[in-house]
């Protein structure tokens, strides 16, 4: 677990080693056990890296050369030992126990397509000079984020923006603009997916691709070395416990690490469930953490310890100080680099900085939901459907204002859901997906050239399978989901505390065996997650089996009308709107103080405001 970062030229750059230092310095947090650098003698290539030693911790060094190139790597090869047998079979020979070498005598024989082969968690850069070109990889579910700028006189890449920023700004001579595509879409998410960054001229690799850039003319192609395969589903529910089994397990055993102080996120839901169940097997030395808050409808501890004591694993409930994070909340929200407006970082911040001087590695049941179709929005076509028979009633109530009902939990869920409802399925996994304004209220708040109508993300969508809509919903979320929200929180919180993330459910593996699953082994009479539900009760007793899943929630609603409500009113207020030069000033000042007046209504719109708002002021000075 790293940062990486390095330069590409066509001219010679005086100051490489000095940039490329202080793009290192910027990643400290991502790699606080070593900082290496690697500058060509013509000062028109350097690569850096900052590491975070786990595998093969004394040895190992990056950039890592090879023959006729250079590499550096961010992330862990959860299959390097099984590729490593294979090489050595084909009469390679190692001098390292470090998947970093291993990387690298894959790409010595495979080239561009060990790619393919790898099972993990990385962002790749590869210098060929034989080859002349730059290749820039990232894993299937971008798992580990990648930055990069091209013109026509360098490119220039980074696992953070704020390395990549301190030499783009002095090669440049001047500052970047924010992108108005990227700004009308975090609004509408609360996050920026990739390929966009928030800077109109920085871009992300995409999961699941590599970049491959010519060093003479900085020509770019892109290619993609692995897609979700297509859906055909043949498996029966027996045939899938025991493939899932077998899966799972896998799974777990290769990512599981005994050489460093181990943690496992313990929610009290099914997922972590099943991780604790094979710790216990493998390592039962891992310590499970769990936070417990003030709130019993989002407390999970209580489920959290029952689990820990019946498997017999060590388990420290951690208690959520509001007061104490909002002490640190600025910090938190400007890390991220960009706008970021999930809340749950929050949580994620609290439990890394609880551990950060006991625990190297951390592992959670991220992505089981996507994996196996756990959200109750990807119920959403089936209830519209229901309701979209009823249009007599819909035109009857249409005249009405919806939104004068009281502020109350059920009435926000139902109006959520009533306002996402389309003409189609594929309509309605669209709308669902996009929880943030919609494009008439953002027009209103937009000046006019901030205004744009984003396509990028909708060309993407339509190249997804439109006849089955889990499906659909399952291949956005991964595609787009996780890569920019929940992927973004778990790797920036933990690599804040310089703690490295693992997620055994997003393997290759799994997401290959969940397109062989029927829709009604993973949703079947409104459970959702309905096959890992059926292998969590193979496990536990069933005592052990989960209610409804509440999920964890920050009191951000509380907060923006009480503790923060000063700050956010400043930072909405006309005069710092007009300054700002983004905004129809008076109509944004107007629109916050309208959503205040229902401020768990509008949580996530306000919070969006405010997260956007606290960015910018952070970056402006």
């Amino acid at each position: 677990m790293c940062g990486i970062n390095g330069i590409i030229a066509l001219q010679p750059i005086e100051s490489m080693p000095r940039l490329i230092k202080n793009m290192n310095q910027q990643l400290f947090r991502r790699g606080p056990d070593d900082d290496s650098i690697w500058i060509n003698t013509e000062s028109t290539m350097g690569m850096g890296m900052r590491r975070l030693a786990i595998v093969d911790a004394d040895f190992a060094k990056q950039p890592w050369h090879e023959k006729d190139f250079c590499l550096c790597f961010n992330g862990e090869i959860y299959n390097y030992q099984t590729l490593k047998q294979t090489l050595m079979d084909l009469g390679y020979q190692f001098s390292t126990k470090s998947d970093t070498e291993v990387l690298a005598k894959a790409y010595l024989h495979w080239g561009t397509s060990c790619f393919e082969y790898l099972e993990g968690m990385f962002a790749i850069a590869i210098i060929d000079f034989k080859l002349n070109k730059l290749f820039l990889a990232r894993d299937i579910n971008g798992e580990k984020p990648l930055y990069y700028f091209i013109n026509q006189q360098s490119a220039i890449w980074s696992s953070e923006l704020k390395g990549l920023l301190t030499s783009l700004e002095v090669l440049n001579k001047e500052r970047v603009s924010i992108s108005p595509e990227a700004l009308n879409w975090y609004f509408r998410l609360g996050f920026i997916p990739a390929p966009l960054s928030i800077y109109q001229s920085i871009l992300k690799v995409m999961p699941a691709q590599y970049l491959s850039i010519d060093l003479s003319t900085l020509q770019v192609s892109t290619v993609d070395f692995w897609k979700m395969p297509e859906y055909t589903p043949h498996c029966n529910h027996h045939e899938a416990l025991l493939i899932l089994d077998r899966l799972i397990q896998g799974s777990v055993q290769q990512q599981i690490c005994t050489n460093h102080a181990s943690g496992l996120l313990l929610s009290g839901g099914i997922d972590s469930s099943i991780l604790a169940y094979w710790f216990k097997e493998m390592n039962p030395n891992v310590c499970c953490f769990s936070l417990q808050t003030h709130s019993d409808r989002n407390d999970e501890s209580f489920a959290a310890q029952k689990i820990a004591q019946y498997l017999g694993l060590k388990h420290e409930i951690i208690p959520l100080d509001f007061a104490q994070v909002q002490k640190r909340l600025s910090e938190t929200l400007c890390y991220f680099d960009e706008p970021y407006a999930d809340s749950s970082a929050i949580a994620s911040d609290t439990v890394h900085q609880w551990v950060k001087n006991d625990i190297k590695l951390m592992y959670g049941g991220d992505g089981a939901d996507e994996v196996f179709g756990g959200y109750q929005r990807y119920l959403m076509p089936f209830w519209a459907e229901k309701i979209r028979k009823h249009t007599p009633f819909l035109k009857s109530i249409s005249h009405l204002s919806l939104h004068h009902l009281p502020d109350s939990t059920q009435v926000n869920t139902f109006l959520k859901f009533f306002e996402k409802i389309g003409s189609n399925p594929s309509e309605d996994i669209w709308n669902i997906s996009q929880m943030g304004m919609q494009n008439s209220m953002l027009n209103g708040l937009l000046l006019p050239h901030w205004q744009y109508q984003p396509n990028t993300l909708q060309r993407l969508f339509q190249t997804f399978p439109q006849d089955n809509p889990l499906t659909l919903a399952r291949l956005w979320d991964k595609q787009i989901a996780l890569e920019g929200d929940m992927l973004v929180k778990t790797d920036r919180m933990s690599m804040r505390t310089s703690i490295e993330y693992r997620t055994p459910f997003l393997s290759k593996n799994l997401w290959e065996f969940s397109q062989k699953l029927p829709n009604s082994l993973l949703i079947q009479k409104g459970t959702t997650k309905y096959v890992l539900k059926a292998y969590h009760s193979t496990l536990f007793p069933e005592s052990f089996q989960q209610g409804k899943k509440q999920g964890f929630e920050v009191p951000i609603a509380s907060w923006l009308s009480t503790s923060l409500k000063k700050e956010l009113l400043m930072l909405t207020s006309v005069d710092f709107l007009k300054k700002q030069g983004i905004f129809n000033a008076s109509k944004m000042s107007e629109q916050v103080r309208f959503f205040l007046q229902k401020p768990h209504r509008y949580k996530f719109q306000l919070w969006s405001i405010y997260c956007f708002q606290k960015w910018y002021d952070s970056v402006r000075n």
